[in-house]
């Protein structure tokens, strides 16, 4: 099996959306202690501070947003978190990402 990483930019203020092509996959960078069925992923916390400034960057030159996902194929979000950039890339930065969580950081309008 594997994590499956979804980016997904929001391209107006209605929601309209588009998945991001750039390299976003996490799945290399789970630690042997990661865990499908814990409450956050495990992954190598020096690559996830490089990460959390790609998406700051992908953040900024977007037009609304994103949506953020790192769920198990197969796996659907059970919580969905409205949050803002600063507190996505503090999880992010933490290695707080949620195996089971759609993220939605919007940008103020």
């Amino acid at each position: 099996m594997s994590l499956d990483t979804k980016l997904v930019l929001i391209d107006d203020q209605s929601g309209n959306s588009h998945f991001i092509n750039e390299d976003i996959h996490l799945h290399d960078y789970l630690t042997d202690n990661a865990d499908w069925n814990a409450e956050y992923w495990d992954f190598d916390e020096e690559y996830l501070q490089e990460y959390a400034k790609k998406l700051e960057r992908i953040y900024c030159s977007s037009g609304y947003g994103f949506e953020f996902q790192a769920l198990w194929v197969g796996e659907y979000p059970t919580e969905i978190r409205h949050i803002s950039i600063d507190d996505f890339l503090k999880i992010v930065k933490g290695n707080q990402i949620s195996t089971k969580t759609r993220y939605v950081v919007r940008k103020p309008t």
